[in-house]
């Protein structure tokens, strides 16, 4: 059930896991997306009028001989020196986090798992804390990168304090009745859960593992060079939770960036709507079905096919279409026709 992606592609995933496959790169899609179009308007550029003549040339002179960050906070402007550091980080943290992600993906479709997930360890374990941290306490992680103290801004810093990062980072999304603290920290920071990627990450890096009997090294054997790229394993684990991670990391950039300039409320609400229905297709058979047959109850009677006007009829492939792709394909014709679903919602 190709979608989004040419069928080429998903070759040699497990048909399995196509869809939560395809679910993945809309979400990664999609904050990339955002991140093109703020960067086109130079939303995260800081501007403001300066007091007087004075004030610009000095500003100016100051930031020649060091940067303009500091040049703004010598002339007391710290408030603009604060928004433009933080506007700074979520831009070049999110094009990180979207490279990484996209590479890692890639390389899941063609097998290549140990690159695969050496790519999503670092934007899983490492970003996805700064940005979650900047979305719980935008205080207190400025005033902790702005100290100059790197040993202030570790992982090991925060790993006392990540449920409740994570607890707070979620309150602030539209994510409070779908993903828990909990969940994500056991996905990506438990060697005891079966289901999560620590175990994966661990592997990946490391040819022996010895410190956590989780994830032990086996007798004779190095962590994934004897592994099978034929087995189809390791991609039934990584589909139960990747577009768990991917979609809550969406929405912690959605939140970053409409501190930078509030967004389009109509395609924040979309982009909400798609995100979150779609992973509830992944999670449940009856959600599935249920959101199936009320995209069918809603828009069977209105909506014909421009071709043979047949009425849409929503199956479960027109429920995923409609969600990733905007689209349908008409049952009988069969020919695929786009559909503005995020102007309708």
């Amino acid at each position: 059930m190709a979608i989004l992606i040419p069928a080429k592609r998903l070759y040699y995933l497990p048909k399995e896991v196509r869809l939560a496959h395809e679910y993945c790169f809309f979400v990664h899609d999609e904050f990339v997306r955002m991140l093109a179009e703020y960067e086109a308007a130079e939303a995260h550029i800081v501007s403001f009028e300066f007091e007087n003549k004075a004030q610009s040339k000095r500003f100016t002179t100051l930031a020649k001989n060091r940067d303009a960050v500091s040049a703004l906070r010598e002339l007391g402007l710290h408030h603009q020196a604060r928004r433009v550091v933080l506007n700074t980080i979520t831009m070049a943290m999110v094009a990180d986090c979207g490279h990484h992600i996209y590479e890692s993906l890639r390389c899941f479709e063609k097998r290549k798992i140990v690159p695969a997930f050496n790519l999503l360890r670092k934007p899983l374990i490492d970003n996805l804390m700064y940005l979650s941290w900047m979305v719980a306490d935008e205080d207190g992680f400025y005033n902790a990168f702005s100290s100059g103290d790197p040993t202030k801004i570790t992982q090991k810093i925060m790993g006392n304090r990540r449920k409740e990062i994570l607890a707070k980072a979620i309150s602030e999304t539209e994510l409070v009745d779908v993903v828990t603290a909990d969940e994500i920290l056991s996905i990506v920071f438990e060697p005891s859960n079966s289901y999560g990627l620590y175990g994966f990450f661990q592997h990946a890096v490391h040819l022996v593992t010895t410190d956590r009997i989780e994830i032990r090294t086996s007798p004779e054997n190095f962590n994934f060079i004897f592994k099978d790229p034929a087995d189809d394993d390791v991609y039934a684990l990584l589909y139960t939770s990747l577009p768990t991670m991917l979609l809550y990391m969406a929405h912690l950039i959605l939140a970053l960036y409409e501190r930078i300039k509030p967004m389009d409320q109509g395609g924040k609400k979309a982009f909400a709507f798609r995100s979150v229905h779609g992973h509830g297709l992944l999670k449940s058979e009856s959600y599935f079905d249920a959101l199936a047959k009320g995209m069918s109850n809603a828009l069977g009677t209105r909506i014909k096919c421009p071709t043979c006007h047949t009425p849409l009829k929503s199956t479960r492939h027109n429920a995923a279409r409609l969600l990733l792709s905007e689209s349908f394909r008409c049952t009988r014709c069969r020919r695929v026709q786009p559909f503005p679903f995020s102007w309708i919602i």
